[in-house]
């Protein structure tokens, strides 16, 4: 069994090298797979972007016994149902992960576009309540909700399937 990561601001590949480190298995990026690992049983790691694992795709021809999914809501958004559904992984065990953002003035291109976009609405919003201004402060300073207790279910998910 090993460890395959999509990560494109760090923070699935933190949670990658934790499970890599609590479990002994060997951790890789999906463009660093090795060629011989056909059969291997693989873990996944993606980030979740509009609802989608980015990553997933890239590796769906090879043999997923677990998938997981970092994301910036302390949740799976609008929930796991709709994230397992939308990404055809209904057969395959599916653990969401709190990951983190960087701040806005660290984005570029498309990413920063479409966050700027996002927080005028959320700024134009004439009520506010705590989850929207929790937002806004995440979108504009960032945030790492990266915690090895989140990983336990995992954890214990592979000691049972090693």
């Amino acid at each position: 069994m090993i460890i395959v990561y999509e990560s494109k601001t760090g923070f699935t590949k933190k949670y990658a090298d934790m499970l890599a480190k609590n479990t002994k298995l060997k951790a890789y990026r999906v463009k660093e797979l090795p060629k011989d690992i056909k059969d291997e049983e693989i873990i996944f790691l993606g980030w979740i972007k509009a609802g989608k694992i980015q990553g997933l795709g890239k590796v769906r021809k090879y043999n997923i016994k677990a998938v997981c999914a970092s994301g910036t809501a302390p949740h799976a958004e609008p929930n796991e149902e709709t994230v397992v559904a939308n990404n055809k992984i209904e057969s395959i065990p599916f653990f969401y992960l709190r990951g983190g953002c960087l701040p806005l003035k660290e984005l570029t291109g498309m990413d920063k576009i479409l966050m700027s976009m996002f927080l005028k609405i959320l700024k134009s919003r004439k009520e506010k309540d705590g989850k929207i201004e929790g937002t806004i402060s995440n979108i504009v300073n960032g945030f790492d909700g990266v915690r090895e207790e989140n990983l336990e279910p995992v954890v214990q998910w592979i000691s049972k399937n090693k």
